[in-house]
């Protein structure tokens, strides 16, 4: 499911590279209103950005990259009871000892994590936006954002 991103997220840094200001409002991927930005504060999601929806729906900014790790994390932020995802063990690298990291399906696991917020009995969507980050030195080209949506549930009109 590829969604064009609609709207443009401006973030502001400071020198540090800390974030200045709130953060933004976006379009809810579940109802299409206004959503408030907001920053996350637990697990790997911690400093992330999240944006709650009046009807309910949680968005979650995601690199699908990294979703095997964070999966947990997302199924919690949006009010649900975490779960691991299921994925191929590592393999060793011959006889080195070494693991062997496997390439991470993103996609796959979207569907996954949807799958498994459904099971829970969420309303789930995906949609973009397009972010564009800007520090006192310089301000970067824009990047296309994972915002992963679910509405528990308990939260449902």
């Amino acid at each position: 499911m590829k969604t064009e991103p609609t709207e443009v997220l401006h973030l502001l840094f400071d020198e540090q590279g800390q974030r200045v200001g709130d953060v933004a409002p976006v379009t809810c991927g579940l109802c299409g209103a206004p959503a408030r930005g907001r920053t996350l504060a637990s697990g790997l999601l911690e400093g992330g950005i999240g944006w709650d929806c009046p009807c309910g729906a949680r968005g979650v900014r995601v690199e699908l990259v990294d979703l095997d790790e964070v999966y947990p994390d997302v199924l919690e932020a949006w009010g649900l009871q975490p779960a691991e995802p299921a994925l191929s063990p590592p393999e060793p690298v011959g006889e080195s000892g070494l693991l062997f990291a496997s390439d991470v399906d993103g996609h796959g696991l979207r569907t996954q994590l949807f799958d498994e917020a459904r099971r829970q009995g969420a309303q789930v969507a995906a949609s973009q936006v397009r972010a564009r980050l800007t520090t006192p030195r310089q301000t970067f080209p824009e990047w296309t954002w994972d915002v992963l949506w679910a509405r528990p549930v308990s939260q449902r009109n």
